[in-house]
């Protein structure tokens, strides 16, 4: 092991001992602000750096900067409807454009979980079988069916309370490895091996209209900051979103940094295909790096892909105003997201995914629009009725790398 090796063991470990320490998991507010924020980082920050890098090389900086700005809007209609929506859910009647529109985004995003549990144990799959030298895209769908299938199981017939419980540790560990990967990173930068440049990354790529429909189907990478649209049960309508902007503020400019970081490694990114390419282009870097990223990322897709299968679940029994208990709901999850694994591939998955969370965001954008002309906020109706219109678009339009 060489200096750089022991220093990124130790950031990790003392990342992940301060994380998982008494006062910092006492905390409200970062208790708050962890679940948006792991969920973001956990949706796509490894996927994003093979699929942009190799699709538009350089052009990959301003592309995440945009998409990571363009979620922080979305999140603001978002925080809207938590600050001046939630206490006017209740109060209209059913059938009221209002009740309807919220209650159709929840059927979307029950949708959007569904496709999300097959999105996170895909990778996670392809995640741990590139660690090991394996690259079979068949193997792969078959280890991501028999995770979903025991994580339905276990959630039908036991419960996934227990599971969920480890959640404080997974994403502990993932953001602790992610802390070494950027300590890493800037080791690195700071005295380029030969071979390496700032400027390789710079050739000319084709950019054009499909380029632009690719980077609407990477959507995907910056969700999960609409988590806290539903943790009313924890916490009150401020702290979610403070806890929001928090969120989106940090995993923003860490996305940024990262792949300014990564400007040098840019060429060694040769396929949209290749989800899991980060963990063979990461270990040109130390071969112990690409242990510490998978271990982390694999402990941050197995906890998203519970997390959204129970709430999937608890939004089926709610839609369904118990009809459909929790539990029974698991059936569905895993038949739904099976179905997804094997009628797909990865990178398809990854625009579907993102085009499901789009429309779902689309819908919550209408919803504002709807809350702000009862305020006669006209203003603000206007702003949220373009971010509808965009959204959609992206929902419409998004398509896979290389399609």
């Amino acid at each position: 092991m060489t200096w750089l090796d022991d220093t990124l063991i130790v950031v990790a470990v003392i990342a992940f001992a301060v994380l998982i320490s008494g006062p910092v998991r006492r905390n409200r507010n970062w208790l708050a602000t962890v679940t948006p924020l792991a969920s973001i980082i956990g949706s796509g920050f490894l996927v994003s750096v093979p699929l942009l890098a190799s699709a538009i090389g350089i052009w990959a900086i301003p592309a995440v900067i945009g998409l990571t700005l363009l979620a922080f809007l979305i999140g603001g209609a978002i925080r809207y409807n938590i600050r001046y929506g939630e206490p006017e859910f209740e109060s209209v009647d059913a059938g009221h454009p209002l009740k309807s529109f919220e209650t159709m985004s929840h059927l979307v995003l029950i949708g959007a979980y569904f496709i999300s549990v097959a999105y996170y144990l895909v990778l996670l799959a392809a995640f741990g079988l590139k660690l090991l030298g394996w690259e079979d895209l068949l193997l792969g769908k078959v280890v991501a069916t028999v995770i979903i299938s025991s994580i339905c199981l276990l959630g039908a017939t036991k419960g996934l309370q227990g599971v969920e419980r480890a959640e404080v540790f997974t994403v502990s560990a993932n953001l602790a490895a992610i802390a070494a990967l950027l300590a890493g990173l800037v080791i690195f930068a700071t005295a380029l091996p030969q071979g390496y440049s700032w400027t390789a990354a710079a050739v000319p790529h084709h950019f054009d209209w499909n380029s632009l429909r690719f980077l609407m189907g990477l959507l995907i990478i910056v969700q999960g900051f609409e988590t806290t649209r539903f943790m009313g049960d924890l916490y009150d309508g401020e702290t979610r979103i403070k806890a929001m902007t928090r969120a989106q503020i940090v995993s923003s400019i860490v996305y940024v940094i990262f792949f300014l970081l990564m400007i040098p490694l840019f060429p060694f990114f040769t396929s949209t295909a290749d989800v899991a390419g980060f963990i063979g282009v990461i270990g040109r870097v130390t071969p112990w790096l690409p242990f510490i990223v998978t271990a982390g990322a694999i402990a941050s897709q197995f906890s998203a892909s519970v997390a959204d299968s129970i709430g999937a679940s608890e939004l089926v029994s709610d839609t369904t105003h118990k009809h459909i208990t929790p539990r029974h709901a698991y059936v569905v999850i895993g038949a739904v997201a099976v179905s997804v694994i094997w009628a797909t591939d990865v990178v398809s998955i990854v625009s579907l995914a993102s085009r499901a969370f789009a429309l779902f965001y689309a819908l919550q954008c209408i919803v504002a629009v709807l809350v702000a002309r009862r305020r006669g906020d006209n203003g603000q109706a206007v702003w949220f009725t373009l971010l509808a219109v965009l959204t959609f678009a992206l929902a419409v339009l998004g398509i896979p790398a290389g399609a």
